[in-house]
């Protein structure tokens, strides 16, 4: 009930007809077949279904107990948006949208028109995902589930030109042949902007792979799904140091531009990885206000894209 999908395929259609079915069953009995066409019939209170040399009767549910589908509102002008775009947004914000965050509003993915820019958010309280690439004019303000994203990343295509129909309690995303009701998460979304500074103290510039490797080969003594990582910025270089009381400790550097004061701040180093895997640019600004405020990793050039991590305390 939170994903309605209307899915149109060519067909000849001898006689009109409708039938509700067990959509596994069906679904095997296709992949399974021996046939380059299937053919459907109305036996009764059965649906035969004929593939070469197969044939099945499925038991049929009354079609008036399927759920009723919501529908786009009459009148409505759509927002025209490119397949690429919508996969590249989901790509980049998903992994920091929680599954079941206390706070329903976390679970999904905010989707804001700013100007000339199009923001796509995800957080889950501990980083913050922003894509916003630049799209003038578009009026939008939805928050689509975790779950939707899932489906939409299945069914849009990089090519596909898709059209959104905004309501008060749903949005359409129309395809070539289907149509996506979503039901969207209620709420006040948090106003992400304001946690990201408008100015920094601390800021190195890095190799973002490079980074990456160096993480993963000090957390490598760390067990679980946090990975306690205290990072050090000094005179061009970057050093990385865990300390477990049940394997022991590592450290290792990466050269890093940056000229400064030093400064010491502990992250959760999956966090990190997980940003910095998302990025294009080769080379990645880590910037810092202070101790205690979270980072903003940003892309050397003009990539419409920044990350936020939370310090932690080991």
């Amino acid at each position: 009930m939170e994903n309605y999908l209307t899915l149109s395929i060519p067909a000849n259609v001898i006689e009109e007809g409708k039938a509700c079915v067990p959509s596994k069953k069906l679904a095997d009995i296709v992949k399974n077949g021996n046939c380059s066409e299937v053919i459907f019939s109305l036996s009764g209170s059965n649906l035969v279904v004929e593939c070469g040399r197969s044939k099945f009767k499925l038991a049929t549910v009354d079609v008036d107990e399927f759920p009723e589908f919501p529908q786009p509102e009459e009148g409505e002008n759509p927002v025209t948006l490119e397949g690429k775009l919508l996969l590249e947004a989901i790509d980049r914000t998903d992994y920091a949208i929680p599954k079941d965050a206390e706070n329903l509003v976390l679970n999904g993915m905010y989707i804001r028109g700013k100007g000339e820019e199009l923001h796509f958010v995800g957080t889950d309280g501990h980083r913050l995902a922003l894509y916003k690439p630049p799209v003038e004019g578009l009026e939008l303000g939805l928050l689509l589930p975790k779950k939707s994203l899932k489906v939409l990343k299945k069914l849009v295509g990089e090519l596909e030109e898709l059209e959104i129909f905004p309501s008060e309690n749903f949005a359409f995303v129309k395809g070539e042949n289907w149509l996506l009701g979503i039901r969207l998460i209620e709420g006040e979304y948090p106003d992400y902007e304001a946690v990201i500074p408008a100015e920094t103290h601390y800021n190195a510039l890095v190799d973002a792979e490079e980074f990456v490797k160096a993480l993963k080969r000090v957390t490598l003594l760390v067990e679980g799904k946090v990975k306690p990582v205290r990072i050090t910025l000094g005179d061009n270089l970057l050093r990385l140091e865990v300390s477990d009381p049940e394997f022991g400790e590592a450290s290792d550097e990466i050269e890093a531009e940056y000229i400064g004061d030093p400064i010491s701040v502990e992250f959760n180093a999956k966090y990190l990885i997980e940003a910095l895997e998302h990025f294009d640019s080769q080379r990645v600004w880590l910037k810092l206000v202070d101790e205690d405020s979270p980072a903003l990793l940003e892309a050397e050039g003009s990539e419409p894209y920044l990350c936020l991590v939370m310090p932690m305390t080991i």
